[in-house]
């Protein structure tokens, strides 16, 4: 084991080293060739089709926040020709991040949720600036686009990111206009270039006075399993994340870095949790939609943890138990091994969500799913009528619980509300809708 940790801390300092000696562009500079110019064309097109389709979330105090850390993250100097920096969110649950090589550097609405501190997002931002330092994207361009068909990798693309909910939407968008920087957002560049952006990111969080020990435990939460069947796309066939956290490691040891402060820490923690708190929430919605309601729940439950009397956060957590229905709020092994996986894809390509609730209800365990949070739901939609009687969505979102429960009179009055607290809400007209329904059932 002794001999075991010399050999990483060696393999450490050398990194370290060759890092130290890395140019921030390709040796002999970049010079831009009629393909490099096509390919910014295309990237210049992605961040208009974002804004045009309203994806980018804008709210001014997490706009500069991630703004100030991104830019702690730069080198110092002028930005590279052709190269405006720029760092923005997009409304899309599935857990990435990804840079253009016009300087424009993406973070998931889904990814922002899953991290926990300021730290680990300098992390992610520095490892995407290195890829636009390094030119990364042009060099993978000039080698992808000779060896496989466009075509082809439209459709690769296209198989990460189903069609019809927000999972995988700022992939699906961005991948018809410029395919081969989204394959690499999928797979990643080449081991070199990863490791290259790896180790940027380690010395630039050194430098801004960050801990890079968070990088990988960035990584730990990328790990985790939340959902059966779903990968996090950020770092999804990247050099594996075990031997990534092992030459992070050897970093760590070989620099004999010095930990930050635990009060400072703390500090960086709620200031990145207040600066996310807003588009977590607008991320358990995007996951409700998607039909990712555990991950809605991991998120909402780590909301309420950072700020429990937030009639916001709990409205959020009741939407996240309702949307379960009969799924248990975690994976049992069973579901996370061989079968239970195969069983879970083919659910999901056979049935509707709806029609797999209905199959999920028709077992034990998961009435008893069922049951168990229509009651967590009910509770905290309560909760936060107490705190605030005037929230409309929880009447619609009682409304909505009391109807699958065939309480046809609780669910009438609580949708009542909701017309009457919200009369110009664009549901109205399916609202009233169910209320005709309803009426006529109880014989109104």
């Amino acid at each position: 084991m002794k001999r075991t940790k010399q050999i990483i801390a060696a393999a450490g300092s050398l990194l370290f080293v060759w890092a130290a000696l890395l140019p921030a562009q390709p040796k002999g500079g970049f010079s831009f060739t009629k393909v490099d110019t096509d390919l910014l064309q295309q990237v210049e097109l992605v961040d208009k089709k974002y804004d045009k389709e309203g994806m980018v979330y804008h709210e001014q105090a997490l706009e500069a926040y991630i703004n100030r850390v991104g830019r702690a993250m730069l080198p110092a100097g002028e930005a590279p020709e052709r190269v405006t920096w720029q760092f923005r969110v997009l409304r899309d649950p599935m857990p990435n991040a990804f840079a253009l090589p016009n300087g424009t550097i993406y973070v998931h609405s889904g990814l922002v949720a899953l991290l926990e501190n300021e730290d680990q997002l300098a992390s992610v931002l520095g490892h995407e600036i290195a890829h636009v330092t390094g030119r990364h994207a042009y060099l993978h361009y000039h080698d992808y686009r000779k060896k496989v068909a466009i075509a082809t990798v439209v459709s690769y693309v296209a198989s990460f990111a189903p069609g019809g909910n927000a999972w995988g939407a700022a992939i699906q968008v961005a991948g018809a206009l410029a395919p081969i920087v989204m394959a690499a957002s999928i797979n990643g560049y080449s081991r070199e270039l990863e490791k290259e952006a790896d180790i940027y990111s380690f010395n630039a969080l050194i430098e801004g006075h960050y801990d890079p020990r968070e990088m990988s435990a960035a990584f730990r939460l990328l790990e985790r399993k939340d959902e059966v069947g779903v990968n996090k796309i950020y770092y999804n066939d990247h050099p594996r994340l075990e031997d990534r956290i092992g030459y992070l490691t050897g970093l760590v040891a070989s620099q004999s870095v010095s930990p930050v402060a635990p009060e400072v820490l703390a500090e960086r923690r709620i200031r990145y949790q207040t600066a996310a708190e807003g588009v977590s929430r607008e991320d358990i919605r995007l996951a409700i939609l998607s039909h990712r309601p555990r991950t809605a729940l991991t998120t909402a439950k780590k909301l309420m943890g950072f700020h429990s009397t937030s009639a916001d956060n709990l409205y959020s957590l009741a939407e996240a138990y309702r949307a379960l229905g009969p799924w248990t709020a975690q994976p049992a092994d069973s579901e996370l091994r061989g079968d239970g996986v195969k069983e879970a894809r083919s659910l999901d390509r056979k049935f509707t969500r709806e029609e797999e609730d209905r199959e999920l209800m028709s077992r034990p365990a998961g009435k008893a799913a069922w049951s168990e949070n229509q009651r967590a739901a009910e509770e905290a939609y309560r909760k936060v009528l107490a705190l605030d009687p005037n929230h409309a969505k929880s009447y619609r979102g009682l409304g909505e619980l009391y109807e699958k429960e065939h309480k046809n009179e609780e669910a009438l009055a609580a949708y009542r509300k909701y017309v009457e607290l919200q009369p110009q809400a664009l549901d109205q007209y399916r609202v009233r809708q169910r209320m005709e329904a309803l009426q006529r059932s109880i014989g109104l």
